[in-house]
């Protein structure tokens, strides 16, 4: 569903006069519902590690502190625990917050772990990594469109018959309550309807590891202990 079709669609439904071009229009109405569309599908993407924006990052590392070009262009946030060095088979522990950063800079703190921290659109890493060690990451992109080709990725959408990579039927539910209440009318019912598609559509995003409650579990070629609660000793 493109740009156009997102903003008809809210329109038929609003039961407001249907649009034919959405980027060059200049009626004001029409502009209001791209504003607002572009403003859905930027906050749409923030709302969880949508599956569709989530990429990896493979890094071959300097032996430097800062590891140029870590961070891509369309980087918005890593995923949780993901950051591996595979040459060393060992995971990159982080983000280390600025306190403990600045405590291991002095040098009386030693991080036993690989540690990373994001600062200034740049990846630091303590200790120094290993030249040419191979690292890598998942991140969710905050390229939430592509061109009508669908071969290029982008951070905004600039013509008619550019097509969103989340949930259309989200962007259009959530055009419609935020035109609702730019207008002053009720959108209660609007938003209400917005979240639960949402709430459904990140549920089943993606798919979720089965949760087991037993004592242990070996699932995907991961053994997973289940350690109980209460005292216990070895």
């Amino acid at each position: 569903m493109s740009l156009l079709t997102i903003v008809q669609n809210a329109a038929d439904r609003l039961g407001v006069a249907r649009p034919t071009s959405v980027v060059g229009s200049s009626d004001t109405q029409v502009r209001q519902m791209y504003g607002l569309t572009l403003q859905e599908g930027r906050e749409l993407s923030r709302r969880g590690p949508w599956q569709a924006l989530t990429t990896e990052k493979t890094i071959t590392a300097t032996a430097t502190e800062e590891q140029s070009g870590a961070l891509p262009a369309d980087f918005d946030r890593m995923i949780e625990g993901s950051f591996w060095n595979r040459t060393q088979d060992r995971r990159v522990v982080g983000p280390v917050d600025p306190q403990r950063w600045q405590a291991i800079k002095t040098g009386l703190f030693v991080s036993v772990w690989d540690a990373f921290r994001i600062r200034g659109d740049a990846l630091l890493m303590t200790p120094t990594p290993t030249e040419n060690d191979s690292l890598a990451y998942e991140y969710v992109s905050s390229y939430w469109c592509t061109n009508a080709a669908g071969d290029t990725t982008k951070v905004t959408m600039d013509a008619d018959d550019d097509v969103a990579r989340l949930c259309e039927e989200c962007i259009t539910l959530g055009l419609m309550w935020r035109f609702l209440k730019a207008k002053g009318l009720d959108y209660s019912e609007a938003f209400r309807t917005y979240e639960m598609e949402v709430a459904k559509r990140l549920a089943n995003d993606g798919g979720m590891r089965p949760l087991d409650l037993n004592d242990c579990r070996y699932v995907d070629g991961f053994y997973d202990p289940y350690v109980t609660d209460g005292n216990w000793s070895i």
